[in-house]
């Protein structure tokens, strides 16, 4: 399990995305928010980096992240 903070002015939309999100290659959680960051359980064979690379991908693939501004880095 690899442990990733997205920062985003707009978490609570992050968080709706992201909570519960499951696919192929990753399982997200969302655990705590302080401040602008969100820290989420991800389950995945993939490392920290690489899982944060492929969560900020799969946002922006939804219709809501299009547009949003936001940085993923494992913890």
């Amino acid at each position: 399990m690899q442990k990733i903070i997205v920062s985003a002015g707009m978490s609570a939309l992050i968080i709706k995305m992201l909570d519960g999100y499951k696919d192929d290659k990753i399982s997200c959680k969302f655990v705590e928010k302080t401040g602008i960051n969100c820290l989420f359980d991800v389950e995945t064979e993939m490392d920290a980096a690489t899982a944060a690379a492929y969560i900020k991908k799969t946002v922006k693939a939804m219709p809501e992240g299009v547009s949003l501004y936001f940085s993923v880095k494992p913890q």
